[in-house]
């Protein structure tokens, strides 16, 4: 759903295909939100994105072949493809703010192997700075100390890989009460601020939440039990146990 728009008694909810849906209550069930990547705060980043100069995932390692590339970051991903690109791209400069690596210590042996046999450069510590190029095409990224000094790398390809962060969305802009990335809702019945709005699972947050799946599926229970005065307000909820006729014989 990209919008919802209340309409009478209920609610007009639109997809991303341009698909209209009328309903008299919405329920969100989310998960975590979208992942995508931990952007660099890098002033002109998007026009050197759309032509590919910085990437936030392999997909071929043939398109990296004797290019020279920078690859920033010191977790297990930025770790992997330094590794796996170290025998096609023609250098190889990595970024890390320390001299410490955050993955496998056989995996940072590799890394610190390659340094000394002079197949990549540890540009260490410091930290993407700007970029510089023309029409999208990067030429160069220019990296800064701790101390502000900076230098720049010959280069045609950036990987930053500094992770995924959580991202909610068009829900972020459906008017409900969200906190650090999460919905707040009633504990009793899944009901957010908005009337008609209910969410269950771990885009929630409640006193004593727990992100279980077990626990999911009560929401999901609690919540459609409050949505039934809302969808059928005519009519009686004869509610029962879940076995009413016990256990076969």
């Amino acid at each position: 759903m990209t919008s919802v728009e209340k309409q009478g008694n209920g609610w007009k909810v639109t997809t991303s295909k341009g698909t209209e849906i009328t309903c008299k209550a919405i329920l969100i069930a989310a998960g975590c939100g979208a992942f995508g990547p931990n952007r660099p705060p890098i002033d002109g980043l998007e026009e050197y994105e759309q032509t590919g100069s910085v990437a936030y995932m392999v997909g071929k390692k043939e398109d990296y072949r004797d290019k020279k590339i920078v690859i920033a970051g010191g977790g297990d991903s930025a770790v992997d493809w330094i590794l796996s690109l170290a025998d096609v791209a023609g250098h190889i400069s990595v970024v890390h703010r320390r001299p410490k690596f955050r993955c496998a210590p056989e995996n940072e042996s590799k890394v610190k192997q390659l340094a000394e046999d002079g197949k990549i450069d540890l540009v260490i510590p410091y930290q993407l700075d700007s970029l510089k190029g023309e029409s999208g095409k990067l030429e160069a990224v220019v990296v800064k100390d701790l101390d502000g000094n900076t230098k720049e790398l010959e280069a045609e390809c950036l990987l930053p890989f500094y992770g995924l962060a959580m991202e909610l969305g068009p829900i972020a802009d459906w008017g409900l009460d969200i906190h650090y990335k999460h919905i707040a809702v009633e504990a009793a019945t899944c009901a957010t601020n908005v009337e008609g709005i209910f969410a269950i699972g771990d885009i929630i947050n409640y006193p004593g939440k727990l992100k279980l799946i077990a626990c999911g599926f009560s929401e999901a229970a609690m919540a459609a039990h409050a949505m039934h005065k809302i969808v059928h307000p005519d009519e009686t909820l004869n509610f029962e146990y879940s076995t009413t006729k016990g256990v076969p014989a």
